[in-house]
């Protein structure tokens, strides 16, 4: 539904809003928004940090248990008594409230209520698809069949990922590719600095870039093969990102610390160093074994970093000569030799920067463009 402006009013529904991928992109969507064409409302599942740095002007929901206000609370106690779901009674509420024309749910695992009750009520439903098919286990077989049922429009974040959509059978597929928020890159740039000093890494030495939380899939398992490929080189590994204190994680840090002393830094979870830290490195390395369109890297090739990857999805449809090299085999010793050559020839990508084109100047006009494709009025 048009507002007053003249604008289309949009809900927009999303898991935890934490600094993930799926979610920094949607935040920087939010606040890049054209208000003459959107007047933008967020539903967050879970209260993530990048709610409080949302714009004064976007209001923000939250289920009724994630309130800091003791009603809402207790209304809630009440509807389970009456045997009335909260969330959907909230969300039934919530659009009678804002009559919004388009309830835009970003990512897949987006609490699967939204499409039932937003189908029920007859609003024009758009998914974002940040996920390529590994991700499909995450969610229930029904769920991802409501999603292309009740999608009017479903909007992938590179080909392959349209690619898959289109094989299930919807048939109003889009693409937005994922971008970066290069203020956002520079600004803390600016501030918050890392050395290699602190990190007790030689000035020598070739560092390369992981990012993500680190998991199998993400390919913490082929870091011992990886190094042992590369016993005579002087580089090490830098891995930013939460660490998940399971099994895989305490045998990799084990045999790392001695065979290979110094070779791999497990950071944690960054933040306000985040960009610092891809800055200091010498190249970007994703061993993993599914990326849809990765933030990082273009993130790093942003900077101006080298990109070695397995050819896990998305990548192959960035990362070209000069920007790095994909690997199609699944084998950590061919990963290994592409590193060689990438440290060999010193490989750096200066074309990036202000032309970069996957940046939020860039591609908002390409969202923008989009939405008006996807107005109710439209479709």
């Amino acid at each position: 539904m048009s507002n007053s402006s003249g604008s289309q009013s949009i809900l927009f529904f999303t898991s935890s809003s934490a600094r993930t991928g799926s979610e920094v992109l949607l935040f920087s969507l939010l606040t890049g928004l054209d208000r003459d064409m959107v007047t933008p409302y967020v539903y967050s599942f879970k209260k993530g940090e990048l709610l409080a740095e949302l714009p004064d002007d976007i209001p923000y929901y939250l289920p009724y248990n994630k309130e800091k206000k003791w009603w809402k609370r207790i209304w809630r106690g009440v509807l389970k008594g009456l045997k009335i779901d909260p969330v959907a009674y909230q969300l039934r509420a919530l659009q009678r409230k804002v009559k919004a024309a388009i309830w835009y749910v970003n990512t897949i695992v987006v609490d699967e209520r939204v499409l039932t009750v937003g189908q029920q009520l007859g609003v024009r439903i758009v998914t974002h698809f940040h996920e390529l098919s590994n991700a499909y286990r995450f969610i229930r077989k029904d769920h991802l069949k409501l999603i292309i049922r009740y999608s009017e429009v479903c909007i992938g974040c590179s080909k392959i990922v349209c690619e898959k959509i289109r094989d299930m059978g919807h048939e109003n597929v889009r693409l937005q590719y994922s971008f970066i928020d290069e203020e956002a890159i520079q600004d803390q740039l600016e501030n918050d600095g890392v050395s290699r000093e602190e990190l007790g890494i030689s000035p020598e030495a070739f560092v390369w870039i992981i990012s993500g939380t680190v998991t199998y899939e993400k390919g913490l398992d082929y870091i011992p093969y990886i190094l042992a490929a590369l016993e005579q080189e002087n580089c090490c590994i830098l891995w930013l990102g939460r660490i998940r204190e399971d099994g895989l994680f305490h045998y990799v840090q084990s045999v790392v610390r001695k065979k290979w002393p110094g070779k791999v830094i497990f950071t944690g979870e960054l933040k306000e160093r985040y960009y610092g830290s891809i800055a200091l490195g010498d190249g970007l390395l994703m061993p993993s074994r599914e990326d849809s369109f990765s933030l990082v890297m273009l993130e790093a090739a942003y900077l101006g970093k080298p990109i070695v990857s397995f050819n896990s999805g998305g990548v192959s449809e960035f990362v070209n000569e000069a920007r790095g090299i994909v690997v199609d085999s699944w084998n950590a010793t061919d990963l290994a030799e592409a590193m060689k050559e990438v440290m060999a020839r010193k490989l750096n990508n200066d074309s990036v920067g202000c032309d970069f084109e996957f940046t939020k100047r860039r591609q908002l006009a390409s969202f923008h463009k989009l939405i008006r494709a996807i107005d109710p009025a439209q479709i």
